[in-house]
């Protein structure tokens, strides 16, 4: 989802960048950067092997490197689940890796060529990813916490003396630049990162549902569309399942619209709750619902929305009781279009409508001949 309860300062940078689509895309990239990274570590080590020029770091961290993060990667491959676990455990061990490359170059390469060598040049990547992984808050004190063991570090094992008396201003200066640039580099993500959350929040108000906290139509035909078209690439099955509470009018005459928003946002809640991994829920309109379930075949997505079913059934609301719901199912069929599937569960919903609601009608159903 785009954001839970309206709280879209809980969501890290790449999650406000990113729609909820990409989250696949996010765990594909992780994946390939993870084995890039194994293939690079590896290549760096064979090669400085083969010119006998390798340092203490590179002997010790690279072929960790190559062996966790191919490790990772292959698992990940698998278990997207572990996405987050991966991603921290990457970073930790890129900022022990540079950290343990800058002391090594504080008390060798910076005397000997009077400036870092090209692997510094990387250093302020790790604020920037600091910022991708984590909410903004937390981010600033990673960075700013890895930039002041940076200074200390510096402070601890430059050769200030030695620099001074050989008169080495270039060396000082590579030093000063580097610190100095990290600092700027943290305060323009951090100011970067306060301009995107406001931007962020706009865009969730074109695209949530304010009462709900759940995407909109406008937000899930988009999200339907991307879907559909990776169900289609991968010749994977694709399901949706169209809901709308039953008797939902009575409970706003009887009990006043404050008490019927009250149960459509205790809803929207619980039908999340009864979902499985991978689906999406859309408030379509009024107190209709729409679930996507890629990947996902009409007898699964029975299943899924008798679960939610009973889930509602299960779960009365406080001073109104339980309000249940009817349900249709379609999958889709090669021939038709999105507008289609949805008309066609739309059809079932009200099928079960028709025979007396809380009920589970699919397309197939419907198409049984009558008795």
């Amino acid at each position: 989802m785009l954001a839970e309860e309206g709280k879209i300062t809980n969501l890290t940078l790449i999650e406000r960048i990113a729609a909820a689509p990409f989250d696949r895309i996010r765990h594909k990239l992780a994946v390939i950067v993870l084995i890039l990274g194994a293939a690079a570590a590896f290549s760096a080590f064979a090669l400085e092997v083969m010119v006998e020029d390798s340092n203490v770091v590179d002997v010790v961290f690279l072929p960790i490197m190559t062996a966790l993060f191919a490790t990772m990667g292959l698992i990940l491959a698998h278990h997207p689940e572990r996405l987050r676990q991966f991603e921290n455990i990457a970073y930790a061990l890129l900022a022990a890796y540079a950290l343990s490359m800058l002391v090594f170059q504080l008390r060798h390469t910076l005397p000997q060529l009077h400036t870092f060598s090209e692997t510094m040049f990387w250093y302020p990547i790790l604020y920037l990813v600091a910022f991708l992984l984590h909410r903004r808050s937390t981010a600033a004190k990673i960075a700013l916490g890895i930039w002041a063991v940076s200074l200390l570090l510096s402070l601890l094992f430059a050769p200030y003396a030695q620099l001074v008396a050989a008169h080495d201003y270039s060396a000082l200066n590579s030093l000063l630049q580097l610190h100095v640039s990290g600092l700027v580099y943290i305060l323009l993500l951090y100011a970067f990162s306060r301009i995107e959350e406001s931007y962020a929040e706009t865009r969730a108000l074109a695209y949530l549902d304010y009462l709900t906290q759940l995407p909109n139509r406008r937000y899930g035909e988009t999200m339907l569309l991307q879907l559909l078209q990776q169900s289609r690439e991968h010749e994977l099955p694709f399901s949706v399942v169209m809901m709308d509470l039953d008797g939902f009018k009575k409970v706003n005459d009887r009990f006043g619209h404050d008490v019927g928003d009250r149960v459509l946002k205790r809803t929207a809640l619980l039908i999340q709750r009864f979902l499985p991994r991978g689906a999406r829920v859309i408030r379509w309109g009024g107190e209709e619902f729409l679930v996507i379930l890629p990947e996902t075949d009409e007898a699964k997505a029975r299943e899924v929305a008798l679960e939610v079913r009973q889930g509602l059934k299960d779960s009365p609301h406080e001073g109104v009781g339980v309000v249940a719901a009817s349900f249709g199912v379609a999958q889709l069929s090669k021939g038709i279009s999105l507008d289609e599937l949805i008309l066609r569960a739309d059809h079932a919903m009200y099928r079960a409508k028709e025979q007396g609601g809380n009920l589970v009608v699919t397309v197939s159903d419907m198409l049984k001949p009558s008795r």
